[in-house]
């Protein structure tokens, strides 16, 4: 009798790992359809002079697309503006995130009501604030420079623009860091802050000692998140800029947009559209890194 459930043991484990396996087939086959066979075509593209009318029969050309954006100073200039733009907005919207949700995490009439309207930039389409963005700008008849009573080339000016689009990005983006921070202050628990009262801590040392440890574990998906939205995200530069003027504010995704449907050199914007995603990762792990090592 031993000798049978020894024997229907192996069966068994095999009998699991095939249901198993057919359980994560269905998800295995939609990443491949949707994550990585349109990344494996995106870097054969890059191998070739591919023309975005046709795609019957590119040349293959080796690595030259690539050698020749890591040659074009173009290229690193669009790369510092991604980084600067990414940082800016990360930073600018986690600040926000920050005082937003500190402040609603106070109780007073209207919380609810308020924690509402926080949502309205992150709920409102894209295309749709960027537009009325661009009406409030406008140099002649927008509505900020009427009550500010001078004419600021907001998206026309290259020393202005870059500012400009660093801000209404973070009007976009601050409400999901109020929203996850919000979050991570209501986990925190109430006895660690009565507790400091009791050592007589002052609310800068309760900030510092008690809040900020406490939202470590959100901090570190947090901060990823904004990077990650922000170094490729596309529709509100090139609605509010175009990557103008003089190339101020053309990150690398608008480069790529560039490439592909402006210049229709699909082999180019697809080397440069790896180029980004490897940037992406080196960015990803060097921070996956930083923050495994102030967990350890």
């Amino acid at each position: 009798m031993v000798s049978r459930m020894r024997t229907a043991s192996p069966n068994a484990a095999a009998t699991r790992n095939k249901g198993s396996s057919a359980l994560i087939l269905p998800a295995a086959m939609v990443m491949g359809a949707v994550v990585i066979y349109p990344i494996l075509t995106t870097m054969w593209l890059s191998l070739t002079d591919a023309p975005l009318i046709s795609l019957s029969s590119p040349s293959f050309t080796g690595l030259s697309n690539y050698a020749d954006w890591l040659s074009n100073p173009e290229f690193w200039r669009s790369l510092w503006i991604t980084l600067a733009y990414t940082f800016g907005v990360t930073v600018g919207s986690y600040a926000i995130g920050l005082i937003t949700a500190m402040l609603l995490n106070v109780e007073f009439p209207g919380r609810a009501i308020l924690r509402g309207l926080v949502l309205l930039p992150w709920a409102i389409p894209e295309v749709a604030a960027v537009m009325t963005w661009n009406w409030m700008l406008d140099y002649q008849f927008g509505i900020v420079n009427s009550l500010l009573g001078s004419h600021i080339g907001w998206v026309t000016d290259s020393a202005v623009a870059p500012w400009t689009v660093t801000m209404v990005t973070i009007w976009k983006q601050f409400p999901l860091a109020t929203v996850v921070l919000l979050a991570g202050l209501q986990a925190i628990p109430r006895e660690l802050y009565e507790a400091s009262n009791v050592d007589g801590a002052s609310r800068l040392q309760q900030f510092i000692y008690v809040t900020l440890p406490g939202l470590r574990p959100v901090n570190s998906v947090l901060i990823m998140m904004l990077i990650l939205y922000t170094f490729k995200r596309i529709s509100i530069i090139y609605l509010l800029t175009g990557g103008g003027p003089a190339r101020a504010t053309e990150i690398l995704p608008v480069t790529t947009y560039l490439e592909a449907f402006k210049y229709f050199r699909l082999g180019s914007a697809s080397a440069v559209g790896i180029l980004a995603l490897l940037f992406t990762l080196v960015i990803t792990l060097v921070y996956s890194r930083f923050f495994m090592r102030e967990e350890a």
